[in-house]
């Protein structure tokens, strides 16, 4: 999983803390990701500040089939990367945590082959700009700097998204944030 809450420093902080301790309290539990999510944001929306929000994404990899479960509420679209170097965005399932609590989550489902990568991100890699423009190094340089490495070990590959950004924009010390998570299907055996 991977979250990102609006604003920066202890309140923002301090929301994720939050966050991350009621998810693993729901986990817990043995239900749907999208009614666990449902419930996530009804705790959430109660006790979150108006002037705050947070994106999450969420997912359940069964390693031996390689079915995914996941729920994306208002996140970055994570990318998969087949073997075979197509993309798909991982999107769908519902709107950002805190602001509506009667808002329902939708359980999206898919399939990880041996070989294809997941990779979860935060905005914070893609909204990094290139100094004196408007420009950000976005979803399509993201993917495009992940295809021909996908082969590599997940540490190498954000390695190398690392000089990308930093090639583009100068710097990956942004004032956001900037969070890679890369995993693998593999053979279990």
């Amino acid at each position: 999983m991977v979250g990102d809450v609006s604003d920066k420093g202890m309140p923002a902080a301090l929301l994720m803390a939050s966050l991350q301790a009621r998810v693993q309290v729901l986990v817990e539990e043995e239900i749907d990701l999208a009614s666990m999510v449902t419930r996530l944001n009804r705790i959430i929306s109660s006790n979150c500040p108006g002037n705050r929000f947070i994106t999450f994404f969420i997912c359940e990899i069964n390693r031996t089939t390689g079915e995914m479960s996941y729920v994306n509420a208002g996140h970055n679209p994570p990318l998969l990367i087949r073997k075979d170097g197509t993309v798909e965005h991982l999107s769908g399932g519902g709107m950002i945590l805190g602001i509506i609590g009667g808002a329902t989550y939708e359980l999206q489902t898919g399939r990880m082959e041996e070989e294809d990568v997941l990779v979860m991100f935060t905005d914070g890699v893609t909204e990094a700009e290139k100094p004196g423009t408007e420009d950000d190094f976005g979803d399509e340089r993201l993917a495009a700097a992940l295809q021909p490495i996908a082969e590599r070990s997940p540490a190498e590959m954000i390695e190398q998204v690392k000089a990308a950004v930093t090639a583009f924009a100068g710097s990956v010390t942004s004032a956001d944030d900037f969070t890679l998570v890369i995993t693998r299907k593999t053979a279990i055996g």
